[in-house]
């Protein structure tokens, strides 16, 4: 295990018939075939649900159940847990973050409303004189902070993507609403009901089967710096307060770190297999493992409409956010159609629900990709399953 190509469409032990139009996905597993005759460094893993049902469970370079750093996919999980509690009525997305954390309304944030912090328009995306690794997954020093703190932009006016603090802000309102932390809630309310393989806080039970997310080589990295030199701070001052000293080249090492790992910071710390990814979309929408559908489609519609849309600032690129989620958007981001919801990683990973075609889709990869940004091998295939199901 862990060398060369996995393939079992029928895993589990299930009837052939389960896996309904499994034949139409052969263009599918030779694309992902392909990429490791192109590349014998490529480690990855694919799986796919199409109306609740797996027809689709690939791996190549490593087991098909190691578990691998998502970094920002780790988002969908939390988004996860808000919009159950938003199902629940214990949040509504449009009182202030006051009404559930009174110390948020500092520093003039009164009126800032749920729905603006947790879709990247509060202007929280880091502290006055940065914040520190150890504060991040200490949690409450840095929530302290970012309650006082004076945003970067008038909330609303403006959005830039929160890479590491909308995990603390999240987590924090779970708290307060809840009395878990994001982790216990996503571990209790979601994971180990539907056995789904995302681990927000990963144990040591699990260490055995975790593998390393392996950055560029030293090589690799120079090269793609000399081309574009501004890749790793975008070329914006703002850019850098979302990070703690040492940036992206600091998170590339830091997901690897078993503290790092044990903590399961909300917004990029949980680890995953491509199995794992693909079932928490799935069990959104269909009853997994015995345990009832999460959520309804109210919920999903609320959450995965489109808050924000346009230039970001700090990156000056084209960007989509629904609650939490990305959504899709091209061609930055053309994972999915109109209606499709989830979140990439920047190690490379890839995970959505598009609930035009009934698809919940999961992706792993180890190294990560250059240039940079979402895989296009993930949105390859992706449309490759789109492609499939669009056969008559």
């Amino acid at each position: 295990m862990g060398e060369g190509l996995w393939r079992d469409p029928f895993a589990g032990g299930g009837a052939p018939s389960r896996f309904h139009r499994v034949t139409n996905y052969e263009p599918v597993i030779a694309l992902f075939e392909g990429y490791g005759k192109d590349d014998p460094t490529y480690s990855a893993q694919l799986s796919v649900y199409v109306d609740g049902e797996q027809v689709i469970d690939l791996a190549q370079g490593m087991a098909s159940d190691a578990l691998v750093p998502v970094y920002s996919s780790s988002k969908g999980a939390s988004a996860t847990v808000i919009s159950l509690l938003v199902q629940r009525g214990q949040i509504d997305l449009d009182a202030p973050v006051a009404t559930y954390w009174p110390e948020f309304a500092q520093a003039g944030k009164g009126s800032v409303t749920v729905r603006q912090l947790l879709s990247h328009q509060a202007g929280l995306l880091g502290v006055d004189g940065g914040f520190s690794w150890d504060e991040l997954l200490a949690h409450g020093p840095l929530a302290e902070r970012l309650a006082a703190q004076r945003p970067f932009w008038v909330p609303g006016q403006a959005f830039m993507y929160h890479a590491l603090t909308i995990g603390t802000l999240a987590d924090e309102l779970v708290r307060r609403v809840d009395g878990r932390t994001m982790a216990d809630a996503f571990k209790e309310e979601v994971a180990r009901p539907r056995q789904i393989d995302v681990w927000m806080g990963t144990p040591e039970s699990e260490d055995l089967r975790s593998v390393d997310a392996l950055p560029p080589t030293a090589e690799e990295l120079t090269a793609f710096l000399q081309k574009s030199p501004d890749a790793l701070g975008g070329g914006d001052a703002l850019g850098a307060v979302a990070l703690p000293a040492g940036g992206a080249l600091d998170l590339l090492a830091t997901v690897n770190e078993p503290a790092f790992r044990r903590v399961g910071q909300p917004a990029a710390g949980a680890m995953a297999s491509a199995r794992g990814l693909a079932a928490l979309y799935a069990c959104l929408r269909h009853e997994l493992n015995g345990a009832p559908r999460l959520l309804t489609d109210e919920t999903i519609s609320q959450m995965a409409q489109i808050q924000v849309a346009g230039i970001e600032l700090g990156t000056g690129l084209a960007a989509r956010f629904g609650v939490m989620f990305q959504v899709p958007c091209p061609p930055r981001w053309a994972f999915g159609s109109v209606g499709a919801f989830g979140h990439d990683g920047a190690g490379g990973s890839l995970a959505f629900c598009d609930p035009k075609f009934g698809v919940a889709f999961g992706y792993t990869v180890q190294r990560l990709p250059l240039p940079g940004g979402m895989d296009k091998r993930a949105v390859e295939l992706a449309h490759a399953v789109r492609s499939c199901l669009s056969r008559p």
